[in-house]
């Protein structure tokens, strides 16, 4: 097993201490749930496949950071509306299949 699959399987762990710990250690468990965002992040940080891969995923935890941390729920959910005009003008990579008879 590869150093990247090892440190993928142990992310839920390590999210979990670190939420226990923020919650017990600062009494910040409504902020604290925000390390669980590494778990889906992790595989796309460790297998790049470009940022604008991940863009909506960026966008909605800038959106609940924004939120949940500083309380500016409006107007900021307006960046919502980046993510379609990001996929219309960013061009895809198109992946060739080969077809063997």
């Amino acid at each position: 097993m590869s150093i990247k699959k090892k440190i993928i399987a142990a992310t839920p762990m390590l999210t979990l201490i670190a939420y226990l710990l923020i919650g017990f250690l600062a009494d910040a468990w409504h902020p604290g749930w925000i390390v669980f965002f590494a778990i889906p992040i992790m595989p796309m940080i460790l297998n790049p496949k470009g940022i604008f891969g991940m863009y909506p995923l960026l966008v909605v935890v800038a959106y609940l950071v924004l939120g949940c941390c500083f309380g500016l729920w409006h107007p900021w959910w307006i960046i919502f509306l980046t993510i379609p005009v990001v996929e219309i003008f960013v061009p895809k990579k198109k992946n060739k299949k080969i077809h063997i008879e």
